[in-house]
């Protein structure tokens, strides 16, 4: 990952600001046979699945201005999509379809208020020849910032005649990380497969599959969360709220990585400084166990593994500016 730490590094600057599309994508309709649907089944957030769809979960990263950058995960099957050949070309495979995001304000006592509109081709290729129609893939749809709020999602997936309309709903809290007093905090931890620069940010809304886009940074998450003993941790997180060193104008904080299975402290590396916000940390598996004799002197040093099982690593936080502390967790399964 010594590449992908080079990445991060060089884009310390730049992708803590997430650009919001341009205004060529301000300008969406909903066609109305989607939108009454929308509408229909908002209230008891009733989906409608023409096209069986699974929505996974919201992924959030800082934006300018104090505000927020979600990232919508959702999930479908290679054979649910009417990938076809066309004639002029049968060994590749073709689906077309369109996707509508619509992202409702909520208040309490009041009634949802819609907050943006937004529309996207989505069409695929898939070679015939490794084409798998069980497959599973997880798409994301990204490229708008938000200020903090509790917000609800609708999102549509149709064909291109609407003969097939899916819609499906999912409440989200995009955190205020300006109300972070003396304290740390970290956004969603998660470990990358695949990391890599873009030549130039996205600005219009695009559909990415199995993996999402943070500006010019193109990430790929590991969604299951499931290692082997020899793999090891990507993890890609940003530190929130840290204080500037005014001397150099960097953070200097901390990081202590503790591995707990069962409750019980299994391995703690040692205290890491770090001058960035942006963490990408590669973590192997790989511990000492030392073994001591009753007056506590050492008497056997062994390299190992993690055993297979649940596992959360605690990550813990501080500022050696302002004093400020956090803790977050990761959760993990290794499997034989």
């Amino acid at each position: 990952m010594n590449a992908t730490r080079f990445i991060v590094l060089t884009l310390t600057a730049l992708v803590a600001v997430a650009l919001p599309l341009t205004a060529q994508q301000q300008q969406i309709v909903i066609p109305p046979q989607v939108a009454s649907l929308i509408d229909a089944g908002l209230a008891q957030k009733q989906g409608r699945m023409d096209i069986p769809m699974a929505y996974l979960k919201t992924f959030f990263l800082p934006a300018q201005q104090g505000q927020v950058y979600p990232v919508f995960f959702f999930q479908l099957k290679n054979s649910d999509l009417g990938f076809a050949a066309p004639a002029d070309n049968p060994a590749l495979l073709k689906a077309a379809h369109y996707l509508f995001l619509r992202v409702y304000r909520l208040a309490p006592g009041a009634a949802p208020a819609v907050a943006r509109e937004r529309n996207a081709r989505f069409d695929l290729e898939e070679a015939q020849a490794s084409f798998q129609p069980e497959a599973l893939n997880y798409y994301t749809l990204a490229g708008d910032i938000y200020p903090a709020g509790d917000y609800c999602l609708a999102l549509a997936v149709t064909t291109p005649d609407y003969a097939k309309i899916s819609v499906v709903y999912a409440d989200f809290t995009l955190p205020d990380h300006s109300q972070l007093k003396d304290r740390l905090a970290t956004t969603p931890v998660i470990s990358v497969l695949n990391l890599q620069m873009l030549p130039a940010a996205d600005t219009r809304l695009t559909v990415h599959q199995n993996s999402f886009v943070y500006n010019t940074l193109m990430l790929a998450p590991k969604m299951n969360n499931e290692f082997k003993a020899g793999d090891s941790l990507d993890l890609f997180y940003f530190i929130i709220g840290a204080t500037s060193d005014p001397a150099s104008g960097a953070i200097n904080a901390q990081i202590t990585y503790t591995f707990k299975k069962d409750g019980k402290e299994v391995n703690k590396l040692a205290p890491q400084a770090v001058n960035s916000s942006i963490i990408s940390q590669p973590i192997d598996f790989t511990f000492t166990e030392v073994t001591k004799d009753t007056k506590g002197k050492e008497t056997e040093r062994k390299q190992k593994l993690l055993e297979p099982g649940d596992y959360v690593l605690e990550i813990e936080l501080l500022d050696n500016v302002s004093k400020a502390k956090g803790l977050q967790e990761f959760k993990f399964k290794i499997v034989p």
